[in-house]
């Protein structure tokens, strides 16, 4: 008997300003882009997908009413930060508290249950993912084995059980890797964000389609101004691939969403929330 397969949309709520080589240039920003949130999970209802929202608890709460409208519709709320700031800049002790505060205050906010985790720029190690678990998380979706990112931190995942393949548990909690498709040797990433943006479609389309045809979970992610049809605002001294980065594709990827989307169906992925995901998890059948 087949297994049943599984996909997982997500964004991380963020300001434009969170953006790495905006934060890192100094420059001040004003413009939030969060309108491409608003498209996104527009995108998503069309197709009955309810969203992950991994979501910077500073941005959420100053965008209370718009978050608070998503989660009534049945998207689900989870953590990407009290501020964001990636997680490998931080002592223990810090995380542990920043991570909390973030966590509780979205709860109290929103009045509803946050139970996922995801690092700002995936760089979380082992003793923090371990924090995550202890901070009370059901799960965490920080992992990418893709050493060449930057922040990018290995997570070794020997002291747990692996369900299938991307999908990790330890006792109640749950890893939930982004997706990477094997190129000569080495991972590439197809979950979304720059790597299926700025590549050349007819690159990575063919890799899309092999992992999907060989595996069952999935997992897309992508940021509010890769979608808003606001105009960037103007910075200085930026590096030629930081430019190029803030910019290229912008334009074509909601098709290129609507084509991942059509591609799923097709192969037979049935969309989940990644809440949902893990009470699939709790089966007997997965824990086979």
């Amino acid at each position: 008997m087949k297994r049943e397969k599984y996909a997982v949309f997500t964004i991380d709520v963020e300001d434009f300003a969170d953006t790495e080589c905006v934060a890192k240039s100094g420059q001040r920003v004003r413009r939030h882009m969060l309108d491409g949130l608003d498209i996104y999970i527009r995108l998503l209802e069309q197709y009955q997908i309810r969203a992950t929202m991994f979501a910077v608890c500073r941005t959420a709460l100053r965008e209370r009413e718009r978050v608070q409208r998503y989660v009534d519709r049945g998207h689900r709320l989870a953590l990407h930060g009290l501020e964001h700031v990636p997680p490998c800049g931080m002592d223990d002790e810090h995380f542990r508290r920043a991570t909390l505060a973030g966590k509780q205050q979205l709860e109290a906010a929103f009045h509803t249950q946050v139970s996922g985790y995801r690092a700002p720029c995936f760089g979380l190690d082992e003793e923090k993912l371990d924090i995550v678990r202890q901070l009370g998380f059901r799960y965490d979706s920080s992992r990418m084995d893709f050493p060449a990112a930057r922040h990018v931190k290995h997570l070794d995942m020997t002291s747990y059980r692996e369900l299938r393949p991307g999908i990790f548990r330890k006792g109640d909690f749950y890893e939930f890797s982004l997706s990477c498709q094997r190129l000569f040797g080495q991972n590439y990433p197809i979950s979304g964000g720059g790597y299926m943006r700025l590549s050349s479609w007819s690159f990575v389309l063919p890799l899309l389609r092999s992992y999907l045809r060989e595996q069952d979970f999935y997992v897309f992610y992508l940021h509010p101004f890769e979608l808003s049809r606001q105009h960037q605002p103007e910075l200085e001294d930026l590096k030629l691939y930081d430019r190029y980065y803030l910019h290229h594709g912008l334009l074509t990827y909601r098709r290129r969403v609507e084509a991942i989307i059509s591609l799923l169906r097709t192969l037979g992925y049935r969309f989940v929330t990644f809440d949902e995901l893990a009470e699939r998890m709790e089966n007997k059948s997965e824990r086979k």
